[in-house]
């Protein structure tokens, strides 16, 4: 007999996912220098544990709601964008996880916000806490990101004072805003394209990559795709505000400007 499921399970499922994802950051996520567990020290195994756990837990939930969305009587966008919206909340509050990148946003920002040359100097020019949190790798690299991200990193390192809890919870909040924006877009161009926006929530929101690597992760890459979703749905009333939106996003990323060419042929579809 089939194994019984529901939407509810799936929401509970993938809640329980990401709860252990964040209880296993406390010990094993990307935490500022001065709180790293000693190496191989239990605490931190535990916390790999609870943390890999979770992501099987997330990507079965992920899986189940997937045969619900192709069955007969697939849940509606609304109902799913609830699901995204359970999933996240454990992770709002979580310390970073998989990666260190968040803390080259804060040293950069700090360095635009001091005015120093952040395409040519690393964080190591900045010096102090917020710089020794940066991965040894990118200590001397200048930033790969555009001056509206920066723009945005500067403007919170002078509301923050370069805090560092404060920053880090100001990078996740903006990685949420464009997980938003993201799911916001991606119904609206799957009925312009005929697909179903059930389907597309799933496969673009709430793929399991969108909490573990733009939310857990508090990456730059969420406010660059929800921007360019953003434009390529502005691009349906007229090109100038999606090739705004567009643009705005590749100013967060460069690859954003593939969606250009995307801009020209929705003008093009639409005669």
């Amino acid at each position: 007999m089939a194994f019984p499921f529901d939407l509810r399970r799936c929401r509970l499922l993938g809640l329980a996912g990401t709860a252990f994802l964040a209880l296993g950051g406390e010990s094993a996520g990307a935490l500022p220098v001065a709180d790293l567990p000693a190496p191989a020290s239990a605490r931190e195994a535990t916390g790999l544990v609870a943390a890999y756990f979770g992501v099987v837990l997330l990507i079965a939930a992920w899986v189940l709601l997937g045969r619900l969305v192709r069955g007969p009587r697939p849940p509606a966008p609304r109902a799913l964008l609830l699901v995204l919206a359970v999933w996240a909340a454990p992770l709002v509050l979580a310390p970073p996880l998989f990666s260190r990148d968040v803390y080259s946003y804060l040293a950069q920002g700090a360095m635009a916000d001091a005015h120093m040359d952040v395409y040519t100097q690393g964080p190591a020019a900045l010096g102090g806490p917020l710089a020794d949190q940066v991965a040894p790798m990118w200590q001397h690299t200048g930033a790969p990101y555009g001056p509206a991200f920066l723009g945005l990193a500067a403007a919170l390192s002078g509301l923050t004072r370069g805090g560092l809890p404060a920053g880090l919870i100001g990078m996740r909040l903006l990685a949420l805003l464009g997980v938003a924006l993201m799911a916001f877009a991606l119904p609206r161009l799957a009925r312009h394209s005929g697909a179903d926006p059930a389907a597309a929530l799933w496969l673009g929101a709430l793929n399991p990559l969108v909490p573990l690597h733009l939310i857990a992760g508090a990456h730059n890459d969420a406010l660059m795709l929800g921007l360019l979703g953003l434009g390529l749905v502005a691009a349906r009333r007229g090109p100038v505000p999606g090739a705004v939106l567009v643009t705005l996003a590749a100013l967060v990323k460069a690859p954003a400007a593939l969606g250009l060419p995307a801009v020209v042929a929705l003008q093009a579809r639409a005669g």
